[in-house]
């Protein structure tokens, strides 16, 4: 076992040669979001003085809500020949020249591939390489994940210089009708982990489950490929995105023996244009100490640690000595702090740049409080609806989701009734944050499927007062009136 310093030696990242705009969806499907384009969503709240993790994230979404593309500027697409394995192989060959090595000099290569160009396992031999290969997958924690287990095996004496790469090819795995492929986005990136001079590299690292967010994606089989569509827990990662980046933050600097304050740089993953102010807000750090490649890139997944890296110290913002605390959420798998003093490391070629100058906008603002008073909707819990009569609650549901979507998209509550489809009330975003407020509200779980389709906002109502009931049959004994309910 050796106690020598070990980090990254080297960082490769490789785009598609397509940038995929708005234009894009606006062109090929007009009428895709017709209903939220044309309307002015914002959802006023005030925010309480000691905000939760769900109020953190709702402030920090409120901007983008009346933005018909959520944020999404632009996205790096496979096209043509371009596949997986060789935007994977050519970061590779960067990689490795960067770090001033032959390929026969790494010892073991470990593969990470989300939604990689063909099902089945063995993506790491494929890649050319002589060495032991094998693959390792913790969604977008992937990189992180990989980059303390390389340290690890360094650490015992058996490795010298291990290869770790990374791809996610999203454009691939969502069907383009779905208003979930405006935020994926194609990369591959590599990294070289080796022993490093005293006091740089990586002084620590802390991983946690992030089970929670189990189901937040549904992953299916579509013929030759794995696919992904909004799952029915969506909202776990709003309501968990800010204990999760909390606990993996200050547990890494206890274990480094360093305070928040003496952090340089922090580089957050970004599945959405608004989640490194969700987690500026939730360490109360100076958003100038971070940044925000989404406008420019989407969601690219696991390939986000190596982006963020490669682009600040491409652009001087990161230099040798430096602190910098590099965090990732994988959905349903693992969140993952890593602090690291950065050296000297090589850089492969540099990306492609954005077309626009608001793909280009880097800085990261947090939202402003709403300076408005809160919004007017009714103060529903779950006491208070089993406390009205079995013959009011519905009237009562059917106002307190009726104001919600008054107050949400800032228009007279006369102008929804109960019979309107959800369809065209709601997109992916809106449909999440009714559910969580539901959920924290009546403490009924509602699957996504819900508020979709043409579904109506009676028959939501009526879908919570059925679970509602059914949950009573276990806790309390029901009344004539209920058990009448509940038969019919």
């Amino acid at each position: 076992m050796t106690s020598c310093s070990i980090g990254i030696r080297s960082v490769a990242v490789q785009f598609p040669r397509e940038i995929r705009t708005n234009d894009y969806w606006s062109e090929k499907y007009p009428d895709l979001a017709a209903p939220v384009a044309s309307r002015r969503s914002r959802i006023a709240r005030s925010v309480p003085a000691n905000p939760s993790g769900f109020d953190i994230w709702s402030q920090e979404v409120a901007p983008y809500l009346s933005d018909r593309f959520r944020g999404n500027v632009e996205r790096r697409v496979l096209s043509g020949a371009e596949t997986a394995l060789s935007l994977e192989s050519q970061a590779i060959q960067e990689a490795i020249a960067a770090a001033n090595l032959q390929p026969d000099d790494i010892d073991l290569a470990i593969a990470t591939s989300l939604f990689s160009d063909t099902l089945g396992f063995g993506q790491a031999a494929k890649l050319g390489l002589r060495c032991p290969a094998w693959n390792l997958e913790s969604t977008c924690a992937s990189a992180l994940v990989a980059l303390q287990t390389a340290r690890a095996l360094i650490q015992t004496g058996e490795y010298r210089h291990i290869l770790v790469v990374v791809s996610q090819m999203g454009s691939k795995a969502v069907e383009e009708t779905d208003t979930l492929s405006w935020s994926m986005g194609d990369a591959a990136g590599a990294f070289i982990v080796s022993e490093m001079p005293a006091h740089q590299g990586v002084l620590a690292t802390h991983i946690i489950s992030a089970g929670a967010a189990s189901g937040a994606y549904a992953y299916e089989l579509a013929s030759d490929r794995l696919s992904i569509r909004t799952g029915d827990n969506a909202s776990a990662i709003a309501e968990t995105a800010v204990d999760f980046v909390r606990t993996c933050t200050q547990a890494v600097l206890d274990k480094a023996g360093v305070s928040l304050d003496e952090i340089d740089w922090f580089a957050f993953n970004t599945p959405t244009a608004w989640y490194a102010s969700v987690c500026a807000r939730a360490l109360g750090i100076d958003p100038a100490r971070t940044w925000n490649l989404y406008p420019r890139y989407a969601n690219i997944g696991p390939v986000f640690p190596l982006a963020n890296l490669d682009w600040a110290a491409r652009g001087q913002k990161l230099k040798a000595n430096d602190l910098i605390l590099v965090y990732a959420n994988g959905a349903g798998a693992t969140a993952v702090a890593t602090l690291m003093r950065w050296g000297n490391v090589a850089l492969g070629c540099e990306p492609a740049p954005p077309l626009s100058s608001a793909a280009a906008q880097t800085t990261v603002q947090l939202a402003a409080s709403e300076p408005t008073q809160p919004a007017e909707i009714p103060n529903l819990s779950l006491e208070k609806l089993l406390a009205t009569a079995p013959s009011e609650r519905e009237i009562q549901l059917e106002t307190y989701l009726l104001s919600w979507f008054a107050s949400s998209l800032q228009k007279p509550i006369h102008q929804f009734n109960p019979q309107q489809t959800f369809a065209t009330l709601l997109d992916s975003l809106m449909a999440l944050m009714l559910k969580s407020r539901i959920e924290v509200d009546l403490q009924v779980q509602v699957p996504i499927e819900q508020l979709f389709g043409d579904r109506t906002i009676h028959q939501l109502a009526e879908y919570i007062l059925t679970q509602l009931t059914l949950t009573t049959l276990t806790s309390s004994p029901l009344s004539v009136e209920e058990r009448e309910t509940l038969r019919l």
